[in-house]
């Protein structure tokens, strides 16, 4: 299955290089079945399937998808909004086959008395209008089409993108269709996560494989450059990579001694968290090092973690092998960021300390400088204070700034919110498909931190491309459970799910599609 993220531009090169060697009309008869199978699959009765086409080659996806189910004995009607004369190519020779199988094709080209009319009999809808090439409002007669879809409460499966929405931002096209599954063709589009297409797709099915081989997908990025260099959905298996089994001999000193940087007055609890996500994520050792104000609350408060008051200086002469800086630290401590940026150890910047980089050229310069791997972790509110920029242009395209922060500061990013992003300087992104609306609450974020930090301390030959993916991918996967509703539970969903990889050595104890 194909997790490459491409954009409309890639898809469609990528489609004329597959055409070389796969008759256009095959790549459509293949998109058929999928969008067949995927029906078969989603339907929760036996009624009538109602296909909804539009002029272009999603719509002759409908078409062949129609032939598909006829042959497998389902009722099934097409609804076209365009007459049968004005389809051209393969659409138009799917069409005259499906009218040739005894396919029940009906027109709703100039009103939509049809399209009511059908759309009351169907037990579910496929969307076929128009797939990844829309690059103009709906308006009109299609406009209305899609809020007749919209109005008749039936589930609806889209064909690769819901009509309306923009496949490389997911902004709504004037008017979209809100699916409740939507089938992606033979690879994802940036639409179906960013913007207003997250909330328009439903549930992801996986990737058709329509037979265009992952070489020439792959390809693409380099032969129409546009944004990332390369770009992927974060696969589970990267859990895997990440937390192997641990031996019998295993002892603390794998697992890596995590320093934890932060703490403040009213936010005492921000670096608390970040040890527990440390500890969910394995972390053999933690300390937390924090201004001495609060050191009598925090010490208190996790007795698992080593708490030291920031007037020790007790870190200089210790084993480090991770610094997470940032969570509740507050402003002021630029001195103590200055030596924590000079030290040769993997580091984490979150929160404040992102903050006071993005105020200071000084930090900025010594954090280029830096040979040894930095991860930023910002929030789209911190991203834009390190872009200069507000946080509207950050949302309007996540991943232009996720390489823009990698490539200026020459290190890697997690850029934090709904579709977590991880880029490297390089330009590569990779996308985090997991996580719910409960994880937007206080301390979440802290969590994911200390789970990065354990991540990066962790013995082994993994690249740090899979120990980000894992961090995010694993508090993205605790995040979708119903079973905690402060970051604290969160950091133990993490704990229990990190513990069952560990231990199975497989991730079908608690979830599928792995």
């Amino acid at each position: 299955m194909s997790r490459y993220i491409l954009s409309t531009e890639q898809m469609q090169w990528a489609d004329r290089q597959a055409m070389q060697t796969i008759p256009s009309h095959e790549l459509m008869a293949r998109a058929g079945r999928a969008v067949a199978e995927a029906v078969l699959d989603s339907r929760e009765d036996a009624g009538r399937v109602v296909i909804v086409t539009g002029p272009g080659n999603n719509g002759g996806d409908g078409f062949a998808a129609a032939c598909h189910l006829r042959r497998r004995g389902l009722l099934v009607t097409v609804v076209s909004l365009v007459a049968g004369a004005r389809l051209k190519g393969d659409a138009r020779s799917w069409y005259e086959r499906a009218l040739a199988e005894g396919v029940k094709v009906r027109e709703s080209a100039t009103s939509l008395v049809e399209l009511k009319r059908w759309l009351a009999r169907a037990t579910l809808v496929v969307d076929s209008i128009f797939g990844t090439g829309l690059a103009r409002p709906l308006s009109g007669h299609f406009a209305d089409a899609v809020a007749c879809i919209n109005a008749s409460d039936r589930k609806v499966l889209a064909v690769d993108m819901p009509s309306g929405i923009d496949s490389d931002t997911g902004a709504v096209l004037g008017a979209a269709v809100r699916a409740d599954v939507t089938l992606p063709i033979a690879a994802h589009k940036w639409g179906h996560w960013l913007g207003e297409g997250r909330a328009h797709v439903g549930r992801m099915l996986p990737v058709a494989d329509i037979g265009i081989d992952a070489k020439i997908l792959k390809a693409s990025f380099a032969a129409r450059a546009v944004g990332a260099r390369l770009a992927q959905l974060i696969a589970r298996t990267v859990l895997l990579r990440c937390w192997s089994k641990r031996p019998p001999d295993a002892h603390k000193g794998m697992f890596g001694h995590v320093w934890i940087f932060g703490g403040s007055v009213g936010f005492s609890g921000a670096p608390v968290l970040a040890g527990k996500g440390a500890f969910a994520g394995g972390a053999g050792l933690v300390s937390l090092v924090c201004p001495d104000t609060v050191w009598p609350i925090v010490a208190s408060t996790l007795p698992e973690v080593m708490v030291h008051p920031q007037s020790t200086d007790a870190w200089r002469q210790a084993r480090i092998d991770v610094i997470v800086a940032g969570p509740g630290w507050g402003g002021g401590q630029q001195a103590l960021l200055r030596d924590l940026l000079a030290r040769d150890e993997s580091l984490v910047l979150d929160a404040d300390a992102l903050n006071m980089m993005a105020t200071s050229s000084e930090l900025q310069a010594t954090l280029r400088a830096r040979s040894a791997p930095t991860v930023l972790t910002p929030h789209p509110g911190e991203a834009a204070r390190l872009l200069a920029c507000d946080v509207a242009t950050v949302q309007r395209d996540r991943p232009q700034a996720a390489i823009a922060l990698a490539e200026r500061f020459a290190c890697w990013v997690v850029l934090k919110g709904a579709g977590t992003l991880v880029a490297a300087d390089d330009g590569c992104v990779w996308l985090s498909p997991f996580g719910s609306p409960k994880m937007a609450v206080a301390g979440s974020g802290d969590v994911l931190a200390g789970l990065i930090g354990a991540s990066l301390a962790r013995s082994g030959e993994v690249a740090i491309a899979d120990r980000l993916g894992a961090a995010v991918a694993l508090h993205g996967l605790a995040g979708e459970k119903d079973d905690w509703w402060l970051a604290g539970g969160l950091a133990e969903r993490v704990a229990r799910m990190r513990r069952r990889i560990e231990q199975a050595g497989r991730m079908d104890m608690f979830c599928t599609n792995c």
